[in-house]
């Protein structure tokens, strides 16, 4: 065998979430073998050329080149093997990652992978690649599609503890890290749980091995890959106390959760560490969510969550746009419900047919038709029109910038209250004023804010209310920048910080009536983790 095994990533662009581990699993098991050529990575982003990058590896003479494939980089990878191919034919070509899904029951349809692929591999790649390699090196055939090799995750190398992913946190300060593969929930819009509703843990020994590491290495931002972390809930508390116990305060943790899942002591771990939580929403319509293969109780969704707000520990929502049976008016009480919950972020995305998941397999008998846009967003359903989702999506925007960006989870619900009015209907009246006074999403936004809250106050003859709310905008603003910044910052209230708490169960109209206006100067600051003003 002569020439380099070659991994090759392509991101969207630099983030945590560009952190090619994939790539670095497929690394390392190489590597662990001992007997296959060395293999090497490199890392690419989506605006660089394809074919140039494929030239390059070209004049190299690898004697495997490996792809990581997602939806969002899958016309990149199959120019850069296309064009690799034509340059070096004799260049074993495999290909893996989640958008090889597609190619799961190829057998049955004949439709087999691009032509210049060797081999994909469908799911866990590291088993697949290491043995297909052997057989290839061998003169021995593979087949064009491999799946379900599951490795038993006790054999797997560490990416971290074996080395090969020095290099990469030499150049960044994120990384994903995974403690679990699988999903039990079989959502029909997702292909975690690859078919199978199992999961595997990593040993206790191993993931306190590699926390070791990332802390000697100074990593800032971890995002937690398991699709589930608190399915088991006493593994998780169990790795939440050594996070509490190792860490540094300036590590940052994100935790993707089930809700439900979610208990008293758990809430408060969380409370406890630099983390923020994701947890997946979609939507609160029962009846969509049961399309999707998904269950909801509405009032535990609500008690959960509502033990993260009591501990202070900050958590984000997703929502999906177009689901099946989704309607525009089920997505605007989605949106509504979840600025209820007072959740420190709101993503919304539209609905993506990814190959391989039960709503792409089925989506012509569902009525789903999706865009030709490399991403196949959903372009509209039996029960939303074009029209519908592009409506979504300026609600989407617009809760992006006021909601999430203006970081309004903690003041919002006053201004509703007080004009009895629901998120959608301020979120609308807020891209109307945008508009109308032609102001930029460019500016500060908790300038926009002050602004625009000021001008509906005055407008639906709430004058009076301005004092209490910009105060209280104005608090929560601050002890948000002084939190994300640990720098002071100065405020200007119309009244006490005690009295504006109050706030979080009093009226707008009822404390207006009751307090007097004392005009002062505070300063905030961040001290042993918490905001105190002076």
């Amino acid at each position: 065998m002569k020439g380099m095994v070659e991994l090759h990533s392509c991101a969207e662009e630099k983030s945590v979430m560009s952190f090619p581990l994939g790539a670095l699993c497929i690394k390392t098991a190489v590597n662990g073998d001992g007997k296959l050529p060395h293999a090497v990575l490199f890392e690419h982003y989506r605006d660089e050329n394809p074919k140039e990058a494929a030239k390059s590896c070209a004049l190299r003479k690898p004697f495997a080149v490996g792809l990581s494939v997602y939806i969002w980089n899958s016309e990149w990878c199959d120019e850069f093997a296309e064009k690799l191919k034509s340059l070096c034919p004799e260049t074993v070509i495999f290909a893996g990652g989640p958008q090889m899904a597609k190619y799961a029951d190829s057998y049955l349809t004949g439709e087999f992978p691009n032509p210049v692929y060797t081999f994909v591999v469908v799911g866990e790649a590291e088993t697949a690649v290491v043995k297909s390699l052997h057989r290839i090196s061998e003169g021995k055939s593979v087949e064009k599609v491999i799946k379900d090799e599951v490795p038993d995750l006790n054999s797997l190398g560490s990416v971290f503890l074996s080395g090969e992913a020095d290099r990469q946190l030499e150049i960044t300060d994120g990384i994903l890290w995974e403690l679990s593969r699988g999903c039990p929930f079989g959502c029909a819009f997702c292909f975690e749980g690859r078919g199978k509703k199992t999961v595997r843990s990593y040993p206790f020994e191993r993931i306190e091995a590699e926390l070791g590491y990332l802390v000697g290495r100074n990593v800032k931002n971890i995002f937690v890959l398991d699709p589930v972390f608190n399915l088991n809930r006493e593994r998780a508390k169990k790795i939440m106390n050594l996070l509490i116990e190792k860490c540094p305060d300036y590590m940052h943790f994100t935790f993707e959760v089930r809700a439900e899942l979610l208990d008293d002591e758990l809430a408060k771990m969380f409370s406890r560490l630099n983390c923020s939580l994701q947890i997946g929403l979609q939507s609160s319509n029962e009846k969509v969510l049961e399309n999707i293969g998904r269950t909801f109780d509405k009032q535990v969704f609500v008690s959960k969550t509502a033990l993260l707000n009591r501990y202070g520990a900050a958590f984000g929502l997703d929502i999906i746009i177009g689901l099946p049976g989704d309607t525009l008016e089920s997505f605007k009480k989605t949106v509504n419900f979840a600025v209820s919950l007072m959740p420190s972020n709101i993503d919304c995305f539209v609905l993506s047919l990814l190959d391989g998941t039960e709503l792409a397999n089925n989506a012509k008998a569902l009525g789903l038709v999706a865009q030709n846009d490399g991403y196949h967003t959903l372009k509209h359903s039996v029960t939303m029109s074009e029209q519908d989702i592009a409506e979504a999506c300026r609600i989407r925007d617009s809760l992006d910038l006021f909601y999430t960006k203006g970081e309004a989870g903690m003041w919002v619900h006053c201004l509703l209250e007080a004009l009895n009015i629901t998120c959608c209907n301020l979120l609308e009246l807020f891209d109307r004023w945008m508009s109308q006074t032609g102001r930029s999403e460019d500016e500060d936004i908790w300038i926009l804010q002050d602004d625009f809250v000021t001008s509906l106050l005055k407008k639906t003859k709430n004058a009076k209310l301005i004092p209490a709310m910009k105060s209280f905008m104005e608090l929560h603003q601050a002890i948000c920048y002084v939190t994300d910044t640990g720098e002071d910052a100065i405020l200007d209230l119309s009244y006490g910080v005690d009295e504006l708490a109050m706030l979080d169960s009093m009226s707008l109209s009822e404390f207006e009536k009751t307090h007097r206006i004392h005009k002062l100067r505070l300063v905030a600051s961040l001290e042993d983790g918490d905001v105190v003003f002076r």
